[in-house]
């Protein structure tokens, strides 16, 4: 079973993932990972967990995001260096139940 957390044993629910690609270098890529509603208490976040049964893959660029003032959510970014990392992060996007 796949879940994403802020914190140990509060899965959340995301929301939306974008991916771009390095103009640079082909391997290079990052994932937007959006969520709306966290429910986890984020004064005390340090990291973003994506775990399943291959293991974890952890995020720390983690940032709140606001509109005309007001919080409407978190936006974690996950860099991927190589092909390996980028075929990782889709297998556990399958798992979550996104089509990668």
């Amino acid at each position: 079973m796949a879940v994403a957390q802020f914190a140990n044993g509060i899965s959340e629910e995301i929301t939306d993932v974008k991916i771009m690609a390095s103009r640079n270098d082909a391997a290079r890529k990052s994932a937007l990972i959006y969520i709306s509603q966290p429910k986890a208490d984020l004064g005390t976040v340090m990291s973003f967990r994506m775990q399943d049964e291959e293991g974890e893959i952890m995020a720390r660029d983690i940032r709140s995001k606001h509109l005309n003032g007001k919080f409407i959510g978190v936006e974690v970014c996950y860099e991927m260096a190589s092909e390996a990392a980028w075929e990782r992060f889709c297998r556990f996007m399958q798992r979550m139940g996104y089509g990668m």
